[in-house]
């Protein structure tokens, strides 16, 4: 109805409000983002289900700790290939580290439809180097420089195709997709594979149990708290 739908839409654009500062939600308020033009009723349970987890989870605490001078930004990536069961679209998260501390984190829904796994892992590190960069333009401006960028991904694939020059044996990658590139082979973006289990950007890709949410948040440097 009508007045159950604007409801939901207000209380969808809460919870993004919310979730530009809290990582644990992020990728569920995309989710239900991604319904606000045409809300059903299995939104609506699952946007019950969200405020459940905000009752019990009210706060969360984001530690800045004083640390050492680092010279390179950890950026960490992961992407849930074809996801969306009703659309096949991919779902690419990452978060931005500068040592021990997160100064960033997204959930995006990918345009175009991947018809690989390692397609999809390839355009989540085009959109990890682009926030990288953007980032350190912004720190340049401040003198912030001598910064390196390093992505992390735990897609052997996805860096074999960053790490080569042009389409190679495929052909459906779009062009404009390819400037990392040219990137990584003038040595400014730094492509490291480590391992699925390690990856911190999970979290912003599936939804995952209470152990993976703590996993994650313990990685970045964040808790929750009552009050």
């Amino acid at each position: 109805p009508k007045e159950q739908a604007t409801k939901f839409r207000a209380l969808v654009a809460r919870g993004n409000y919310l979730s530009i500062d809290r990582s644990d939600i992020r990728q569920s308020v995309k989710e239900l983002s991604r319904k606000m033009a045409k809300p059903r009723q299995i939104d609506q349970q699952n946007l019950i289900r969200l405020a459940r987890f905000l009752k019990d989870r009210p706060r969360v605490v984001c530690h800045f700790d004083y640390q050492k001078v680092w010279k390179i930004f950890d950026i960490w990536t992961e992407t849930d290939h074809a996801g969306c069961i009703e659309g096949r679209k991919s779902t690419n998260g990452g978060i931005v580290m500068f040592g021990n501390n997160m100064i960033k984190h997204w959930s995006s829904t990918q345009t175009v439809i991947s018809v690989s796994s390692g397609e999809a892992e390839y355009y989540g590190c085009v959109r990890a180097g682009s926030h990288g960069l953007g980032i350190k333009s912004m720190l340049g401006d401040l003198g912030v420089k001598e910064k390196r960028l390093r992505i992390k991904t735990d897609a052997s694939v996805a860096k074999s195709l960053a790490s080569r020059r042009g389409l190679g044996g495929i052909r459906h990658i779009e062009v404009n997709q390819l400037w990392i590139q040219d990137k990584v082979a003038k040595g400014e973006v730094n492509i490291l594979k480590i391992g699925t289990t390690e990856n911190l950007a999970d979290h912003l890709t599936k939804y995952l149990n209470s152990e993976g949410i703590l996993e994650h948040m313990n990685g970045t440097g964040q808790w929750h708290e009552e009050g």
